[in-house]
């Protein structure tokens, strides 16, 4: 692992935990036993190494939900799972780190969102809802992109509505209230069925 990849992971496992405007480039110095002007050799600024590590970031979690969705029976079962682990890794984040991301998710949403093939790449959304189209699942004349986005969008109202925060709703009402009968609405009959099954064999459980 070379220089740039260790300050990456170290900032990866520094940033949730602290919040970023904790990690100063002083305090990553010292934490790697590193000059800060390795730092400035290898990003341009915070800003940059921010990025670039929220990118990997993302692009390591990318990889644990593919293999959810390469290993579940249907797009369905992966979806719920999904859900489920983004909800428990989120609980694992200083609630600072959760507001101080706020600051960059324009240039994030510009970086990673910009056109089809970064979608493809640092969205996991994209990439199942391309196959529970493929699967019959999901309705065939859905414009991904469109569908994508409002996801995207969707789960960044829940994290920063005030209101919704005042509610306090716990992750089963939101799931149940929000993500189900928007899912519910992009179905086919096939992924109704499946949607129905999934939810007995919980019950059942």
């Amino acid at each position: 692992m070379d220089t740039k990849e260790k300050i990456l992971k170290r900032s990866a496992e520094l940033f949730p935990l602290m919040g970023i405007r904790n990690v100063t480039m002083d305090y990553q110095a010292l934490d790697l036993n590193i000059s800060k002007r390795t730092i400035y050799e290898l990003f341009e600024d915070k800003k940059d190494l921010v990025l670039q590590c929220i990118g990997e970031m993302i692009l390591n979690n990318n990889k644990l939900l593919l293999q959810i969705i390469e290993q579940t029976e249907n797009v369905i079962q992966a979806l719920f799972l999904i859900i489920q682990q983004e909800e428990e890794q989120r609980r694992g984040f200083n609630p600072v780190f959760v507001e101080d991301v706020k600051k960059y998710l324009p240039e994030l949403n510009i970086s990673f969102f910009a056109n089809k093939e970064k979608m493809k790449e640092f969205s996991v959304s994209f990439i199942m809802l391309e196959k529970g189209m493929r699967e019959g699942v999901f309705r065939e004349d859905l414009q991904i992109e469109v569908v994508d986005n409002f996801l995207y969008e969707m789960i960044g109202i829940i994290h920063n509505s005030e209101r919704l925060r005042l509610l306090d709703p716990g992750k089963g009402e939101i799931l149940n209230n929000i993500f189900l009968p928007y899912f519910r609405g992009i179905c086919t009959r096939k992924g109704l069925d499946l949607m129905d099954n999934y939810f007995e064999k919980l019950n059942k459980a």
